[in-house]
């Protein structure tokens, strides 16, 4: 049974999704001052949706989708099984979601269904859930920023009610841009302090993103712990790779620094080997630049049921694959990628299944042949309820992802001698480094944006030729991520790390006397990504094995 383990997770899967909610990402770590005591990690997707009607105040309803405890396998939200009475209550429980009420003087989080609360965890409910889900607020609840805020601003919030009575937060903007305003947090009280950096929109206060690391006393005879929180709105498009991953983040901090620290960055060289001529030629786009014709990728789309060995659930997988439509050689290199607006899963007839209501977590997904990626992966797009039927399932013909695809058409190019500045685009700036080193420098893309331009760089001599060059692109912060336990080694947000200008790092042998810039414009079109349920790519034999084995029938056996 998965119940009693799931108590520690902070949330499942709620079938029913508001119009205007807002999907986060929780990751949440808890060390107990122990000498053998493990880290606990845990990773959950809610929705967030305010609730009318309720009064004075603010109130959140938080519905988690998904959830996860990443150094515990079979512990996720898809381990539940109903043939046991304590699954059937934790899904009871859970399914309802927590409503967190926010007043000017505190915050409160309760369970919607405070009856089944306490009935699934007797006369005494299981305070450790509600003590995860109460830090998960501090980092969801809105700031009132001054009506003017500038960097240096300090903010003062005392709690007199709720669930932190005595917490004072104190709050300084640190950054501010035309958007968003970050600010460095420190929590101080009774039961309670730390601190922690958080983004914030400027035109209501509502948290973008928010680390939080929070020491709380003991209490009877659980020893002190230390949380690490991490909250981000899904509609920022983090990189949750490098977010979960320390050694990813560092290696690619390292890998950059390693570039730049040798030869040809760190000091001229003569060696052949470390040099080429850019492999595309002028006017042709990038390879990873798609064109406005369809991606073979789009073709190759499918998806089909695996059985999982922690509970009865069928378990989707989506993919691309080649091979389903007859190319059976190496894999192809070409890949797609969508923004998704929305998801579906489709009937033979093209119409949305009753109970498979899916809800959207990643709102860009991309696909190469031979890919797989399935439900209980951090990086599965969407979720659907939790209590889905098999036959609901197994019925499932097609599923849609309607979305938005960026096209790239040339634009023209233009050399840049030194040490002057290209005129054709104005946001896009070079660094005349060195007579051997130059950088261009051009802001990064919001993820709102529908159209946009990139420029690329070839090194040029007197005469206009193009000198074989060594490229290093920096995309984000280069900041080493520090151990979260004093606000200097808190690592930074990721809205600060991926808002860096983009560089691109050009080094030579001989003296770079101006630069061939290649501008391309890019915009977006409308897209349809259709996954084809994998036995429609199967002959007779194939698909009446897999149907004995996923079918309606055979979902329930285990």
């Amino acid at each position: 049974m998965a119940g009693a383990c799931l108590w520690m997770l902070a949330g499942l899967v709620q079938a029913a999704v508001e119009a205007d909610a807002r999907v986060v990402f929780i990751a949440h770590a808890i060390t107990r001052d122990t000498s053998d005591a493990p880290t606990l990690r845990h990773w959950t997707y809610a929705t967030v949706s305010p609730v009318t009607g309720t009064g004075d105040g603010l109130q959140l309803r938080l519905r988690p989708l998904w959830a996860r405890a990443p150094d515990m396998p079979g512990i996720d939200s898809f381990s539940l099984d109903d043939r046991h009475a304590e699954d059937r209550a934790v899904r009871a429980v859970l399914t309802s979601g927590f409503d967190l009420r926010v007043q000017p003087d505190g915050v409160a989080v309760r369970p919607v269904d405070p009856t089944a609360w306490r009935t699934l965890s007797g006369s005494q409910p299981d305070e450790g859930l509600l003590v995860s889900t109460r830090l998960a607020a501090l980092a969801l609840r809105p700031v009132v920023l001054p009506t003017a805020p500038q960097t240096g601003h300090a903010i003062v919030r005392h709690d007199r009610t709720g669930d932190f009575a005595s917490l004072e937060t104190r709050m300084q903007v640190r950054t501010i841009d035309d958007a968003i305003a970050v600010l460095d947090l420190e929590f101080s009280g009774d039961d309670l302090r730390g601190h922690g950096r958080q983004a914030v929109r400027l035109h209501d206060g509502q948290p973008l993103e928010t680390r939080l690391y929070l020491e709380r006393p003991p209490v009877g005879a659980d020893a002190p712990q230390a949380h690490r929180l991490h909250v981000v709105d899904m509609a920022t498009e983090p990189t949750l790779d490098l977010e979960l991953d320390p050694e990813q983040a560092h290696a690619y901090v390292e890998s950059i620094e390693a570039a730049l620290g040798h030869p040809p960055f760190s000091a001229p060289t003569d060696d052949p080997a470390l040099f080429r001529l850019h492999p595309t030629p002028e006017g042709a786009l990038e390879p990873w630049m798609p064109a406005g014709q369809v991606p073979a990728t789009d073709a190759m789309l499918v998806f089909g049921l695996k059985r999982q060995p922690h509970g009865p659930r069928l378990i989707i997988t989506i993919g691309a694959d080649g091979r389903a439509i007859g190319k059976a050689g190496p894999p192809l290199s070409e890949f797609s990628t969508l923004r998704v607006r929305d998801v579906a899963l489709l009937d033979q007839a093209g119409r949305p299944l009753a109970g498979a209501e899916a809800t959207l977590v990643h709102p860009t997904v991309s696909m190469q042949d031979r890919q797989r990626v399935d439900e209980t992966q951090l990086m599965f797009p969407f979720h659907l309820p939790h209590d889905v039927a098999a036959e609901t399932l197994a019925a499932a013909h097609t599923i849609r992802m309607r979305g938005d695809a960026n096209v790239y058409r040339w634009d023209g190019a233009d050399t840049v001698v030194r040490p002057a500045q290209t005129m054709h685009a104005g946001d896009t700036r070079i660094e005349w480094t060195s007579p051997h080193r130059a950088a261009l420098i051009q802001p990064y893309s919001q993820p709102a944006d529908r159209q946009g331009r990139w420029t690329t760089a070839v090194p040029v001599d007197a005469a206009g030729r193009e000198i074989p060059s060594a490229l290093v692109m920096v995309w984000r912060s280069l900041d080493i991520p520090g151990d979260w336990r004093t606000p200097a080694a808190l690592p930074a947000l990721g809205l600060e790390a991926g808002r860096v200008p983009h560089r691109l790092e050009i080094a030579t042998a001989e003296p770079i006397a101006g630069l061939r810039l290649r501008h391309y414009r890019w915009h977006t079109e409308p897209r349809t990504w259709i996954f084809h349920d994998v036995r429609s790519r199967m002959n007779d034999a194939e698909r009446a094995t897999y149907e004995r084995e996923f079918g309606p029938s055979g979902a329930t056996a285990r």
